[in-house]
C-alpha cells in the first residue's frame, strides 16, 4: 500500500472538511441572531447550547463509530462523516428558527466528526517513526482549513449571505469525501478477538500507561478552546462598535491565527518527534494559557487580532503532541477504539465549553469567557506535568523513547 497517496489524500480532505464547516459555523451566534433572537446575552446562550447539543450527540456515538472502524475499516468511517456532514450543512441552509438549528447540530454530532475520521485513517496507514510528522501535518490541515474557511466564508456571508456560505460549505465537503473515496488505500485486516474480546480491549486501552492523563488533557484543552466561541463573533463587534463588517472582520481574525497555527504545527510535528510530545505538550498548553488571559482585557481590534496570532501559534503542538502520545501507546489494531473513545471525551469537552461560555456570557459578561479558558489551559500543564510520565511502558513491553 502507498501510505503517501493515502496521507495526501487524506491531507486534502482533512483540509476541504475544516474549510467547509468553518464557512459558516464560526459566525453561529450571528447566523442565531438572524433566526430571531436579537439580546446579545441570549444570542451567546443559544449558541453555546448549539454547540453542547453537537458535542454531546458526537460524544454519544465517537465510540459506535470507532468500533465500527476496527471492524469495517477507517476509510469507511471518513466517508460517512464527510457525506454525512454535506447533508447538515446543506439542510442548515434552510433553518426556520433557532430550534431547526438546535435539531440539526445534534444531528451533525451523530453522523460527522471527521477531524477522528481523518486520525484513524492516516494513524493506520503511517509508518511509526514518522508519526509525529504525519499527525503534526494532519494538524495543520485542520488550522489550513481553520483559517480558509473563515476568511472566505466571513466574505460569502458578508456579502451574499448565510445560505450561500452553507451551500458551498456542503460543496466543500462533497469535493473531499470524492477525494478520499478515489484516492485513499486501505488494506484492512481486522483483528480476530475471541469472545469478550471487545471488552477486553477496550480495558487494554485504559489500562495503558498514560491514555487516561492523554484523555483527560484533550477534554481540558477542548473545552477551555470552546468556550468563548459562543462569544467571539459578539465580542468583536463590541469592540468594533457597529454591526457592519462583523462577519468578515471576525472571518480574518480566526482565520489569521489559523495560518499562524497551521505554519507552527508543521515544524512543531517534526520537532516533538525528536524533543518529546509531553515536553511539547508542557510548553504549548502553558503558552496557550498565558496569552488567552490578557484576551479577556483587549481594548481593541489590533490588540485581539495580536493575541490570537499568538494563541494560535502556541496552540499548535497541544493536539499533535496529545495524538501521538496515544498513538505510540496503543496496538494499531485499536487505534479504532482508542480515537473512538478519546473522541468521545474530547467531543464531551468540546460541547461542554460552549454551553459554560455561552451561560457565562448570559449572566456575566462577554470577557469573562476568556478569563476561564486561560485558567485551564494553565491547569492542564499541570495534569501533564504530573501524571504524563517520559519513559512509559507501553502495551507491546517496549519504552516510549521519544518522551524521555
Amino acid at each position: 500500500m502507498n501510505w503517501k497517496r493515502t496521507f495526501w489524500s487524506a491531507w486534502f480532505g482533512q483540509i476541504c472538511s475544516i474549510m467547509g464547516f468553518s464557512f459558516v459555523l464560526p459566525f453561529l451566534p450571528l447566523y442565531i441572531r438572524e433566526l430571531g433572537v436579537s439580546d446579545a446575552g441570549e444570542v451567546a446562550h443559544w449558541a453555546g447550547i448549539a454547540g453542547f447539543a453537537a458535542g454531546i450527540t458526537m460524544a454519544l456515538f465517537a465510540p459506535v463509530w470507532g468500533f465500527l472502524a476496527d471492524r469495517y475499516g477507517r476509510k469507511p468511517m471518513v466517508l460517512r462523516s464527510m457525506f454525512g456532514g454535506v447533508v447538515v450543512l446543506f439542510l442548515m441552509a434552510f433553518c426556520r428558527d433557532v430550534t431547526d438549528l438546535i435539531i440539526l447540530r445534534l444531528l451533525q454530532g451523530m453522523l460527522t466528526g471527521t477531524i477522528t475520521a481523518y486520525l484513524a485513517l492516516v494513524s493506520g496507514a503511517t509508518p511509526p517513526e514518522r508519526s509525529g510528522f504525519s499527525l503534526g501535518m494532519m494538524q495543520a490541515a485542520v488550522f489550513f482549513g481553520g483559517s480558509a474557511g473563515p476568511l472566505l466564508g466571513g466574505v460569502i456571508c458578508e456579502h451574499m449571505g448565510f445560505k450561500a456560505a452553507f451551500f458551498v460549505g456542503a460543496g466543500l465537503l462533497f469535493a473531499g469525501g470524492m477525494l478520499v473515496a478515489i484516492f485513499a488505500e486501505e488494506r484492512f485486516q481486522p483483528a480476530v478477538e475471541p469472545r469478550g474480546g471487545g471488552m477486553k480491549a477496550f480495558a487494554q486501552i485504559f489500562a495503558t500507561a498514560g491514555f487516561v492523563a492523554a484523555l483527560l488533557t484533550l477534554f481540558q484543552v477542548h473545552f477551555a478552546n470552546s468556550v468563548f466561541q459562543p462569544v467571539f463573533p459578539l465580542y468583536v463587534e463590541d469592540l468594533l462598535g457597529r454591526v457592519e463588517g462583523v462577519k468578515e472582520l471576525t472571518g480574518q481574525i480566526i482565520g489569521m491565527a489559523g495560518v499562524a497555527a497551521a505554519i507552527a504545527a508543521v515544524f512543531l510535528g517534526r520537532f516533538s518527534d525528536a524533543w518529546g510530545h509531553r515536553n511539547l505538550l508542557i510548553v504549548c498548553t502553558l503558552t496557550a494559557g498565558l496569552v488567552t488571559l490578557p484576551l479577556a482585557f483587549a481594548k481593541s481590534i489590533p490588540q485581539l487580532y495580536a493575541l490570537r496570532v499568538l494563541f494560535g501559534f502556541a496552540a499548535a503542538g497541544i493536539m499533535p503532541s496529545a495524538n501521538a502520545i496515544i498513538r505510540k501507546a496503543v496496538e494499531p489494531h485499536h487505534l479504532g477504539r482508542a480515537y473512538g473513545v478519546t473522541a468521545s471525551v474530547t467531543c464531551l469537552g468540546w460541547g461542554l465549553g460552549p454551553l459554560a461560555g455561552g451561560y457565562m456570557a448570559k449572566h456575566a459578561g462577554l470577557r469573562e469567557p476568556f478569563v476561564l479558558t486561560g485558567v485551564i489551559l494553565i491547569l492542564t500543564t499541570v495534569v501533564v506535568a504530573l501524571f504524563v510520565k517520559p519513559g512509559k511502558i507501553l502495551l507491546n513491553g517496549t519504552v516510549d523513547a521519544a518522551d524521555q
